[in-house]
C-alpha cells in the first residue's frame, strides 16, 4: 500500500490556544500534524495528552460513528493538514480486515479511556472541594 501524499491536502495554520474541534462537534474529519503540537482535553478541560508532528488525531469519531468526545487545542502554533471524511474510510477500505478490527477495538479502548480519566477527575476534584470547605 502506498502513502498517503499529501500535497494535495490543504494546510490548516492554528495558533496556540485556538480549539480545532469541541466536544459533541461532528466527526467529519481526521488532522495530522504537520508541525507544531496540539493538545488533547476532557470534557471538563483536563489534558489527556500532547500529540506533535506527524501524530494524526480525530479518528476516533469517525471509527465509532460518534460525534466528538474530547476538544482539541492547538498548545503550539501548528500547521493542520486536514482529511476529510470521504478520505479515511477509503483509505480503511483499502486495509486488511484484521488491522481494521484491531484499530476499531483501539479507538473504542481509547474512546473507554478518555471517559474513565474524565470520571477519576470529576472525583478528585468534589474531594478537593471537601478539603477547601
Amino acid at each position: 500500500m502506498k502513502p498517503i501524499s499529501l500535497k494535495n491536502f490543504a494546510k490548516m495554520a492554528v495558533k496556540a490556544g485556538n480549539v480545532i474541534y469541541s466536544v459533541n462537534d461532528a466527526s467529519d474529519s481526521v488532522y495530522l500534524v504537520h508541525s507544531g503540537s496540539v493538545q488533547i482535553e476532557s470534557k471538563q478541560g483536563m489534558v489527556l495528552g500532547v500529540l506533535n508532528e506527524g501524530e494524526l488525531f480525530g479518528e476516533v469519531g469517525l471509527i465509532t460513528s460518534e460525534p466528538r468526545t474530547v476538544t482539541v487545542r492547538a498548545k503550539t502554533n501548528a500547521m493542520l493538514i486536514k482529511l476529510d471524511e470521504p478520505v479515511f474510510r477509503a483509505k480503511m477500505a483499502q486495509a486488511d480486515p484484521i488491522c481494521n478490527a484491531i484499530i476499531r477495538g483501539l479507538a473504542l479502548r481509547i474512546s473507554d479511556a478518555n471517559a474513565l480519566a474524565e470520571k477519576y477527575w470529576r472525583e478528585l476534584n468534589i474531594y478537593k472541594s471537601i478539603d477547601n470547605s
